[in-house]
């Protein structure tokens, strides 16, 4: 056994002592007289987890003075915590690091682990669960005095651009923050969600019920995690806009992505909608968003912003969204990039509003901290996984947004990091892409931005995955830095899932992709695809990692149809009306060839898609998703069409006619991911 064992995320203080404690059958796990009712979960989490490494059930007791020796005590008390560790003023700390604040203490024949209160014995607990994780049966003593920097410290998920997660994957998210230390979740949502008075808007969208988040709000809050509510209430409102009987509710009906600021009938839909989706929620808090109002101003508010200011109409929009929020019994949370263009304005706002500070780029600076800071307003730092718009998670960008921004906003005083997860254009990347990402975020809000690449990725592999846990983040590092090439780093988007879904013949991304990115993105993914596959039986999260194996299947398909689709431009460039016909038929006839090869194997994915999204997502809005590969499907299709055109002409006499131009008048423009949505935006100069 290494007895150097790891954690996640590294704590405050840790020291090794001299021998170890070994559990066996007669080993109690222990709970004070006066522990509150939620540490019985801690303790059967703990005992659950010992029984995967080692086979030991181990009973749990509540008793007035526990035994002294082969025993693991949970406490929640500081005044019973202090009377149980030998260390003279381990305890010292906690009072002045408030409920987040834990120790654990393991000595030959007896561990001890919690604070002063209960999410310090959760904490405790979890702690223990990654010992027990790693050592099994034999746990080396050990002593570790901990707190957190950001008492905020959580995930946002989209759940509204066409995955809604199961249940069952909800509360697996759930499980992995509270094992890591991470209390806040929010599930991102446009629309779906069954409101009770509306219900036209969630329907067929696989959309969560009231009864769903009751149920996992209360899944949640037994684990230490907050569940707070999240619904765009101004810009992003693209799906409810679509649709007819809304549609008089927009800015602009030609963008069709905010709501009207100046129009009552606004208001009085969105009380609704709160009243339906609120009550589910025991949080105080509500983020209503209001990011990206693009249009604002483009449209029916274009005078009041003229006569009033945009600014001016942003704010008295935001106050009251607040005014609603509250008679729900909800405090606002507001997404913050809007109000940077009108810093003069933040004032207005009430000190009980929580300001969002997001940014998903790396950056060594982040001056909108200091804005925030500067207002006086309490606020968060919103960083994301990079993992949307990409076939695998950006991690060399994500992980520099995630940690400077955490430190930063720690160094003035943001009081959380919330760690975003979009799904833009489809939601198309599996959650389990995202894992890493989540537990970066956990480490470095934990640490206060602190904790390096190499140091944090030596622990997750570990807790994570297993004893081969190193295997699987050698592959998330090589399809990782493959987003990171020339060619290939878009800003906020990698350019492999535009080179997948691109045009076959006169896509803009031909002529985008160097040779280098193309052969390593075919050699680079079979390396990361065979790891995986080697370590999928063994592993502790196969569902995770036999998702980063589908996507590093999908980019050695890119880079396989980016090489073949440039190359068949070259030949189809090349043919002019004196080429020989047969020489121009051979060519045609091999693109064809090649186009419905590249088309049989995209089924099989597609079909692989299938499956790997319906383990862990409802189907409903699947289609989204679907339809981007049934775009290619079709483009690949009228490619063909039209190639066999060519050669008709050839061999009835013709002179050969391959022009690109033509084609592209002939078949049409092709739309992939959101640029119809940008199209329309730009229309109204909103972009």
């Amino acid at each position: 056994m290494d007895e150097r064992v790891v954690f996640l995320p590294q704590p405050k203080s840790l020291t090794y002592g001299e021998g170890s404690m070994r559990l066996n059958a007669e080993t109690q796990i222990v709970l004070l007289p006066d522990a509150a009712e939620g540490a019985l979960l801690a303790a059967q989490q703990l005992r659950a987890e010992i029984a995967r490494a080692t086979g030991l059930r181990l009973p749990i007791v509540k008793t007035q003075v526990p035994l002294w020796r082969n025993v693991i005590v949970l406490a929640d008390d500081l005044a019973g915590l202090e009377a149980l560790v030998s260390e003279e003023g381990l305890c010292d700390d906690l009072r002045k690091q408030g409920d987040q604040a834990y120790v654990v203490e393991i000595q030959p024949g007896r561990a001890v682990a919690g604070g002063a209160g209960l999410q310090a014995l959760r904490y405790g607990a979890q702690t223990l669960r990654q010992v027990a994780r790693q050592a099994g049966g034999l746990w080396p003593a050990l002593t570790i005095s901990d707190h957190p920097c950001l008492p905020n410290r959580g995930v946002m998920m989209d759940v509204c651009r066409g995955k809604v997660p199961t249940m069952d994957t909800l509360k697996w998210v759930v499980d992995e923050m509270a094992l890591y230390k991470m209390n806040v979740l929010q599930l991102y949502t446009e629309h779906t969600f069954k409101f009770a008075h509306h219900p036209r808007i969630g329907e067929d969208c696989g959309s969560l019920s009231s009864e769903d988040m009751l149920e996992l709000d209360a899944y949640a809050k037994a684990q230490g995690v907050e569940l707070i509510p999240n619904l765009n209430s101004f810009g992003h409102c693209e799906h409810v806009l679509s649709m007819p009987e809304y549609a008089h509710l927009a800015e602009s009906d030609v963008a069709r992505w905010s709501l009207c600021p100046v129009d009552e009938e606004v208001f009085n839909f969105l009380d609704e909608l709160y009243g339906d989706m609120l009550p589910s929620f025991t949080s105080e808090w509500f983020n209503v968003g209001c990011d990206e109002t693009w249009d604002l101003g483009k449209g029916r508010s274009k005078e009041a912003c003229e006569e009033k200011g945009t600014g001016r109409v942003y704010i008295d929009f935001l106050l009251r969204l607040r005014e609603l929020a509250a008679g729900h019994g909800k405090r606002i949370q507001i997404w913050g990039d809007i109000l940077l263009h009108y810093p003069e304005l933040v004032g207005d706002l009430p000190e009980d509003v929580l300001l969002l500070d997001w940014h998903y780029g790396a950056a060594d600076d982040y001056p909108s901290v200091g804005v925030f800071q500067e207002s006086g307003r309490a606020f968060w730092v919103c960083s994301g996984t990079s993992s949307w718009n990409s076939l695998f998670p950006r991690i060399d960008n994500a992980n520099v947004n995630i940690r400077n921004l955490t430190r930063q906003g720690y160094e003035a005083g943001a009081t959380g990091l919330l760690n975003t997860d979009w799904g833009d254009h489809g939601h198309y990347q599996q959650i389990g892409l995202s894992l890493y990402g989540y537990l970066f975020g956990a480490e470095q809000s934990w640490t206060g931005g602190i904790t390096e690449d190499a140091d944090f990725d030596a622990r997750f592999g570990r807790l994570a995955f297993g004893p081969k846990g190193d295997t699987v983040v050698e592959a998330i590092r090589t399809l990782g830095h493959l987003q990171a090439m020339d060619g290939i780093a878009m800003g906020n988007s990698a350019g492999w899932v535009r080179a997948l879904l691109d045009e076959p013949l006169i896509g803009p991304m031909l002529d985008a992709i160097p040779d280098q990115a193309i052969d390593r993105g075919i050699s680079d993914s079979a390396k990361a695809l065979d790891a995986l596959l080697s370590v999928r039986a063994s592993t502790y999260d196969p569902i995770s990692v036999d998702e980063m194996a589908f996507s590093a299947e999908l980019h050695a398909f890119t880079a396989k149809k980016q090489r073949a689709c440039e190359a068949l431009n070259a030949q189809l460039t090349a043919i002019t009306e004196r080429t020989p016909p047969q020489e121009a038929l051979a060519v045609l006839a091999e693109g064809i060839d090649t186009l419905r090869a590249l088309d049989a194997e995209l089924v099989r994915l597609v079909e692989r898609f299938r499956a790997v999204w319906l383990r862990r997502a409802r189907e409903a809005e699947m289609r989204i998703s679907l339809g981007h590969f049934q775009g290619l499907r079709d483009r690949l299709a009228l490619a063909c069409e039209w190639l066999a055109e060519r050669s008709a002409e050839i061999e009835v006499g013709e002179a050969p006619n391959v022009d690109l131009e033509g084609y592209q008048q002939w078949a049409g423009r092709y739309y992939i991911l959101g640029e119809k949505t940008h199209e329309r935006l730009r229309a109204v100069g909103a972009l």
